[in-house]
């Protein structure tokens, strides 16, 4: 769930919500009954920091970041069935709900431990308002819950020379607190049991050898209070300064927000056994997902459906360093609206996808996409094969069929396609996409069409069995586009007066041909970048 404190960047983007929406949208393809829920992290101790340097109430920070969020993931037509905020009623009740649970099941212990306390500020300081050096790494920008460089867990007492994140000083001491902490320890058999089952259905390598490592080195309790204001009361005496840590409610919010979306359906998503509830993330939120909540579900034992499966992708770099706002390096989602359409975006991303392996994003990545994949394979193999259409109505028939000499390669596209999908490798995925644009090409290249329909009889035959293959295969390209690029894909099937694809209208196409319909009004559906573009995108260090 992105935090409500910033605009997410392309890297954040491509991380966790864009692969699931891509997935989402075959599923629902395949007439499957599959909801999407994600929404804003409210109480993450950034938007808290970011409110205090900026000088207003967090609350009016996090509402306002919920609804631009909100708003520029439907500008890249994220499909969810609800897109939710973990501060909502819903969430609360259901955080109050499990932590009642998980106390009466005794895996909740008080926990003394040192919380840092700013001497120039005056404060208390939440985890992430320290920073300083990783005791495992080393690397010098670990915040006080967790390093993103080599994704260990922490606690702020065990950052390496911190300084305090709101003023900038390291006047800081640590104090002794008593906060309330979830029992891992008791836990841990039945979390790695979890882990050695559940992993065997199709976990990325990644989301399965990082539980297990933090599992040898042995679980503690983890704390899920924090003696800050921004959150939700614990409601227990002694603890009344705390409030629920972020780790804590917004993992629950997945049953939460669901619970928002529909009250009287959730339990039938959430408590069934015939559920899957799969998790797109970045590798940095691999040992929340893997341990912290299965720990809750298990914990609580109030029979919530757990994980099916953790795809975890590894990191999207950048020659010119880490994403960074504040030196200009990478694009947030906004700005890169302003450059190209979503559909771009979408589709570029999830060829770049770091599926299984980090992988870099460049200028030379983005124009190679654009220039060469989606206008010069895709969209052109669409534009060329409508407009020889047009000028050439009244040679083809009205229901069209793809020739036999093509099927098979026809239908590995097909395959590839579909078994990729079911096995999530959307990059994969993708790539079969393309090969079956490439089948069309090759067909058009090889046979030119064009001069075939001047030619004698039997020319005009030959021409009309190849226009058939070609027209099936752009027809069938532009269903499969739609999960990678929805407004392209309505726009095409919309030339073959079509609407929104399902792999029926693909079986069809395949088996038994399609009546051809198409309008006279079609443009490019895509376009090469233009200089100005380029150039735009190097300001950000493509």
């Amino acid at each position: 769930m992105p935090f409500s404190y910033s605009t997410p960047h392309l890297g954040n983007f491509v991380g966790s919500i864009l692969p699931a929406d891509v997935y989402h949208k075959f599923l629902l393809m395949r007439g499957a009954d599959a909801i999407f829920i994600c929404g804003s992290d409210q109480h993450g101790t950034q938007a808290e920091l970011k409110a205090l340097r900026e000088g207003i109430a967090v609350e009016v920070l996090a509402e306002k970041m919920h609804k631009e969020i909100k708003e520029l993931f439907a500008m890249y037509d994220c499909g969810f069935t609800h897109y939710g905020r973990t501060d909502s009623e819903a969430s609360k009740e259901l955080t109050y709900e499990f932590f009642n649970a998980l106390r009466n099941n005794g895996y909740i212990v008080e926990n003394q431990s040192k919380q840092a306390y700013c001497k120039i500020d005056r404060r208390y300081l939440a985890d992430r308002f320290i920073e300083g050096e990783c005791p495992y790494c080393h690397k010098g920008n670990a915040r006080g819950d967790q390093c993103d460089d080599c994704g260990h867990l922490l606690e702020p007492e065990q950052i390496i020379n911190p300084h305090c994140n709101v003023c900038g000083k390291s006047e800081i001491e640590f104090r002794l607190v008593k906060n309330l902490a979830i029992a891992l320890d008791k836990l841990q058999d039945k979390i790695e049991e979890f882990v050695l089952e559940a992993s065997k259905s199709n976990w990325t390598k990644n989301a399965i050898n990082k539980p297990l490592s933090f599992i040898k080195e042995g679980l503690k309790p983890r704390e899920i209070t924090r003696n800050m204001k921004w959150g939700f009361p614990v409601p227990l005496e002694g603890f009344e300064d705390t409030v629920f840590y972020v780790w804590f409610d917004n993992l629950l919010s997945y049953i939460a927000i669901t619970k928002e979306w529909d009250r009287d359906r959730y339990k039938s998503y959430w408590k069934d056994s015939d559920t899957e509830i799969v998790h797109f993330m970045g590798k940095d939120n691999i040992e929340f997902h893997a341990i912290l909540w299965p720990g809750y579900l298990i914990g609580s034992g109030l029979g919530y459906t757990m994980p099916k499966t953790i795809r975890a992708s590894e990191n999207l770099t950048l020659k010119a360093g880490k994403w960074s706002k504040s030196r200009g390096i990478g694009i947030d989602m906004k700005t890169a609206l302003s450059i190209l359409g979503s559909d771009y975006w979408r589709f570029t991303l999830m060829l770049a996808y770091p599926e299984t392996a980090d992988s870099e994003f460049s200028l030379a990545v983005i124009e190679e996409s654009v220039n060469k994949l989606m206008n010069g394979k895709i969209g052109n193999l669409l534009h060329r094969a409508l407009t020889i259409t047009k000028q050439n109505k009244e040679m083809i028939p009205e229901k069209i069929e793809i020739s036999k000499e093509y099927m098979d390669k026809f239908n590995s596209c097909l395959k590839d396609y579909e078994e990729n999908f079911e096995q999530m490798k959307l990059r994969e995925a993708a790539a079969a996409l393309l090969k079956l644009a490439d089948l069309g090409n090759s067909i058009m290249s090889e046979e030119e069409p064009w001069t075939l329909a001047k030619g004698d009889s039997k020319s005009k035959e030959r021409f009309c069995s190849v226009m058939e293959s070609v027209l099936v295969i752009a027809y069938s390209m532009s269903i499969m586009l739609w999960p990678f690029a929805p407004k392209s894909a309505e726009t095409a099937l919309g030339y073959f007066n079509r609407k929104r694809p399902d792999f029926k209208m693909l079986y069809e196409a395949r088996d038994r041909g399609f009546r051809l319909e198409i309008k006279d009004d079609f443009k490019p559906i895509f376009t090469k970048m233009t200089e100005a573009q380029a150039e735009e995108l190097k300001r950000y260090k493509f």
